[in-house]
């Protein structure tokens, strides 16, 4: 595991992650306030909870594929990984330890905006309590679905190209994910054309992840059957985004 400390401490040596654990510490507890809450206090809460989501959707693109690019990059040019091959470290575990250095920083994001969510915001009636914790690690699972494949492409195309250039095409394809497939969906509409409808049907539908909606306007939790259909989903678009990105990642330039 030598590369993983490498790498981690790398990370930590930047202090980069502190600014956004900081946000996401303070802005949750302070924005719902800029509010005109006094109308309606109940909405303190979740909207509590859902700048804790969106913070940490931001902190995932701003800062956890930023530094995945970036460490790929500056270890393929630098020689690292070729150094580690040398040492028997195949592409397979190189690629391993230096996704989970970077998610072992951002699991402290990760847990500051989960504790917030359910347990800052959490409705006081005993049966909405009892959906608002379900609806948060549903949540949480899906999230993890987008984001950790998500590194690993970027990580492997900072090997293959520039920092800047594998963080754009990855932070591109969230955003996409994201908030992209909703404008299309809307010119589709009244579109038949079908080769816009086809690269619909290709995109990957990021947005079944976002559950802020249902914690915001108090929906519950998702029904199993609906879970397991958009977690097999997104497990399976991530699937095929890590094995693209085993092939991506090179250990030199």
């Amino acid at each position: 595991m030598e590369l993983y400390r490498l790498t981690f401490t790398s990370i930590i040596s930047r202090k980069t992650f502190a600014i956004f654990t900081l946000l996401l510490l303070t802005l949750p507890f302070v924005l719902p306030y800029m509010t005109p809450w006094e109308s309606k206090p109940s909405l303190i809460e979740p909207a509590r909870a859902q700048m804790a989501w969106m913070l940490l959707w931001a902190s995932a693109i701003g800062w956890l594929l930023f530094q995945g690019a970036t460490i790929g990059d500056k270890w393929a040019t630098n020689g690292i990984f070729e150094y580690f091959k040398t040492l028997g470290v195949t592409k397979w575990r190189q690629m391993a330890q230096v996704w989970l250095s970077c998610f072992t920083v951002f699991g402290l994001m990760v847990a500051i905006a989960f504790g917030i969510s359910t347990f800052f915001a959490m409705p006081g009636d005993t049966e909405e309590a009892r959906h608002w914790i379900a609806t948060n690690l549903q949540y949480l699972l899906l999230f993890l679905l987008v984001v950790a494949p998500l590194l690993a492409l970027a990580i492997s195309l900072g090997t293959r190209f520039n920092g800047a250039v594998a963080y754009a095409i990855t932070t591109a394809l969230a955003f996409h994910g994201l908030f992209g497939i909703g404008y299309l969906e809307i010119f589709l509409a009244d579109n038949t054309n079908p080769i816009l409808n086809l690269f619909y049907v290709l995109s990957p539908h990021y947005h079944l992840a976002d559950l802020t909606s249902r914690l915001v306007f108090k929906l519950g939790a998702l029904p199993g059957s609906e879970l397991v259909r958009m977690a097999s989903y997104l497990g399976g678009i991530g699937l095929i985004i890590s094995g693209f990105s085993y092939h991506l990642y090179r250990e030199g330039k």
